[in-house]
């Protein structure tokens, strides 16, 4: 638990924004996400809990920004805030990291990391395999936008957001389509399309399949909404297989 946290036992979004110094728009981000923790009280978020997901979701907002005192006057707190900022700033400036640093920055696997560096326009090293981060952060913002959503806290960008609805409704592979297509291109993609993406691996294994002895009964593939949700949330770009295991099914099917 972060000792630099507020001692109140809730927070409310300007808190939590207050708290690991982030905007109105990263906050409303992140309380849309599945994993962040559900409000105990309208508006409200156990700070805790709050925290324990920064610190392993979003490690680059955590620990927590000490908040002034009442009893510290404007120009101090005013004055230490902007001290420290600089100071971050500085060191986060001089920081040199390397391949696993780098993938723990951006949350990615090392593997990833090493193709970047193998990219034409990539920084170059500071020292033998350690790159200088805001020389990274630079690279990845105009060249991999939606890891540099997710480490900002924006996650993917959505341009029509999936459906509002129970989380167990059954979507078959149109519904899927629809779904992510609105999320990614703002128009539905055809079903052949997601076919091809099923085919392909790129969509998530399907949670209900024909003759599972299930209820209630399909005749097809079918994926619940939450699934779907997850899915357009959590992507990383286009080309990931999302599973090993539907290329597997698709096998032993053909």
């Amino acid at each position: 638990m972060s000792t630099s946290k507020p001692p109140a036992a809730r927070l409310t979004r300007a808190g939590i924004g207050e708290t690991y110094g982030e905007g109105e728009r990263t906050v409303d981000a992140w309380v849309k996400l599945l994993n962040f923790p559900a409000q105990v009280a309208d508006g409200e978020w156990d700070a805790q809990q709050v925290d324990a997901w920064v610190k392993v979701s979003r490690p680059q907002s955590w620990p927590g920004r000490a908040v002034a005192s009442a009893a510290e006057s404007p120009a101090a707190a005013q004055a230490e805030t902007a001290g420290a900022s600089a100071a971050e700033e500085a060191a986060e400036e001089d920081e040199l990291l390397g391949k696993s640093g780098l993938a723990l920055r951006y949350n990615v696997s090392e593997t990833t990391v090493d193709t970047w560096t193998k990219v034409e326009g990539f920084p170059d090293e500071a020292e033998p395999g350690r790159w200088p981060s805001h020389e990274a952060d630079t690279w990845v913002e105009e060249h991999r936008a939606h890891v540099w959503a997710e480490f900002n806290g924006e996650g993917p960008k959505v341009v029509i957001p999936p459906p509002e609805g129970n989380p167990k409704d059954l979507y078959d592979v149109s519904g899927y389509g629809m779904i992510l297509g609105n999320a990614t291109r703002g128009e539905p993609l055809p079903r052949t399309t997601a076919q091809n993406y099923k085919r392909q691996g790129h969509l998530e294994p399907p949670d209900r399949t024909p003759g599972d002895r299930k209820r209630p009964e399909v005749f097809e593939d079918m994926w619940y909404l939450e699934t779907i949700t997850r899915h357009v949330y959590s992507r990383r770009g286009q080309g990931r297989v999302r599973a090993s295991r539907t290329r597997r099914t698709n096998r032993k099917k053909s």
